[in-house]
């Protein structure tokens, strides 16, 4: 009886996910996230830390599986959509609502160059989850004979976008209206915050998601994913990351002072509100996204590891 040797992994390095250096890479940045999500509440660190401690996870990621020069492309397309919205509502009110930024830190126009950075890194973590969600829809956007492919091509920017959504409106009021990070000029009732925040969040988000998917689509990187399913784990990392991202107003919400706050347009709020109408939102929001995700990952049966 003869005995069959499994077939070694020949991806080239610079293919998704080959074993190695990276995947040690991307664990201690997502441990870094985990621990700026711990100390945060206890140090007295700015909530948006965890934010700008998951960039470097987010740009390994993005080169890890769609291969550098795309995930290069992201990150263009991303920054350019973002600063020209943000400057465009700063300026005209349309899509987000009047709004500014304080302090003098370093920008394009009026749009702070770190915010942008943010959007970008936040993006590809929410659109890895959305993917995760639809089964690595990502996966199938170069596939030209996947059922539905044209309706994945849309629904994963779509949900994406709310992903993306569903961390602002869990967050925007606590970085506003209590840490003033930005300021929105005739506030608004979402403690603060105008509605039209949150329906420009979706469509601007859209817009660089559908681009993206359109690049993936024309192209042969997302089929350079092993057919039968990738590697969970860089899936499971963005998971984790997005949950941290809105455990952090949560955290929040049991370290509260219940003190007076006001908006730009003199309207008084109470943090003890504020941050229990965003705990109880990211509670049955984002934290039930984080849990449908697992659930995918856990029944996709894992692909081989490279050896």
């Amino acid at each position: 009886m003869s005995t069959v040797t499994p077939t070694p992994d020949t991806r080239a390095a610079g293919t998704p996910y080959a074993r190695g250096g990276w995947d040690v890479a991307a664990r201690v940045l997502t441990g870094l996230a985990a621990l700026a999500t711990v100390l945060m509440p206890i140090l007295g660190i700015p909530g948006n830390i965890v934010i700008f401690a998951s960039v470097p996870l987010a740009v390994v990621l993005a080169g890890r599986r769609y291969g550098w020069w795309t995930a290069a492309t992201y990150l263009v397309v991303t920054f350019v959509v973002a600063n020209v919205f943000e400057n465009l509502s700063i300026a005209t009110g349309f899509p987000f609502g009047h709004y500014s930024y304080p302090g003098t830190s370093p920008r394009i126009i009026d749009f702070p160059i770190q915010v942008a950075v943010a959007y970008c890194a936040l993006g590809m973590i929410c659109w890895l989850v959305a993917s995760t969600l639809l089964d690595g829809a990502d996966r199938r956007l170069a596939d030209r004979s996947a059922p539905g492919r044209r309706v994945t091509v849309v629904a994963l920017p779509a949900l994406a976008a709310a992903l993306m959504t569903m961390f602002d409106l869990g967050s925007d009021s606590a970085s506003s209206t209590v840490q003033h990070a930005w300021v929105w000029t005739n506030g608004g009732g979402v403690y603060g915050v105008p509605w039209t925040n949150y329906l420009g969040w979706w469509f601007v988000t859209y817009v660089f998601y559908q681009i993206f998917a359109l690049v993936l689509s024309r192209g042969r990187t997302a089929s350079r994913l092993p057919a039968g399913g990738e590697r969970r784990e860089p899936l499971a990392l963005a998971v984790a990351v997005y949950f941290m991202l809105c455990a952090v107003t949560m955290i929040q919400f049991f370290g509260d002072d219940h003190r007076l706050v006001s908006d730009a347009a003199g309207r008084i709020w109470n943090t003890a509100d504020l941050y229990e109408g965003l705990f109880s939102f990211n509670l049955f929001g984002p934290v039930v996204m984080v849990m449908l995700a697992a659930t995918k990952l856990a029944s996709t049966p894992p692909s081989p590891a490279p050896r």
